[in-house]
């Protein structure tokens, strides 16, 4: 996605604005205008990071299969959407899968009433709902889940790394 088109709209809407003053506020305005370029470039990027990680929020609470992350990162002066989705099992595995282990998990009633709900709009029994929502997080392991928990953590729009050049 170019952002280039996007930066000078608001510069140019500055400009514009400065046209009604003189001829000082008008070379002030573009100054500033030119100034800005990188700083807006930086507020979209975080604005599309935002929405990236809102979305990545509503697929993993809608329970869509493989925990889809959607990232967005700068590529030169252009930003790049990524879907990164977990590598997911095989139907048959979980089914085949020989059980091993047995854990006792006590859920409030609410919480277990959705587990029901969501792996009956799946079409998977609670186990192997459960199972799949196991091994989702156990594959974004390396980022955390410290509470209060508010989305899947690989979702949070709160980081950005790189480089911004004017």
């Amino acid at each position: 996605m170019h952002l280039d088109e996007y930066v000078a709209q608001v510069a140019d809407a500055l400009r514009s604005t400065a046209a009604l003053g003189d001829e000082q506020t008008q070379k002030v305005a573009n100054a500033l205008a030119d100034a800005a370029t990188a700083p807006i470039r930086l507020a979209l990027l975080h604005a599309l990071s935002a929405a990236t990680a809102e979305i990545t929020s509503m697929l993993f609470a809608a329970g869509v299969p493989g925990g889809p992350a959607v990232t967005a990162h700068l590529e030169g002066r252009d930003v790049r959407f990524r879907v990164v989705v977990a590598d997911e099992q095989p139907e048959q595995a979980v089914q085949d899968e020989e059980a091993t282990a047995r854990i006792s998990l006590r859920l409030p009633e609410s919480l277990k009433s959705e587990i029901e709900q969501a792996a009956e709009r799946d079409g998977v029994s609670v186990n192997t709902w459960l199972i799949r929502a196991a091994r989702a997080a156990l594959a974004h392991r390396g980022h955390g889940w410290g509470p209060p928990w508010s989305g899947p953590p690989w979702a949070s729009a709160r980081r950005i790394t790189g480089w911004v050049n004017g």
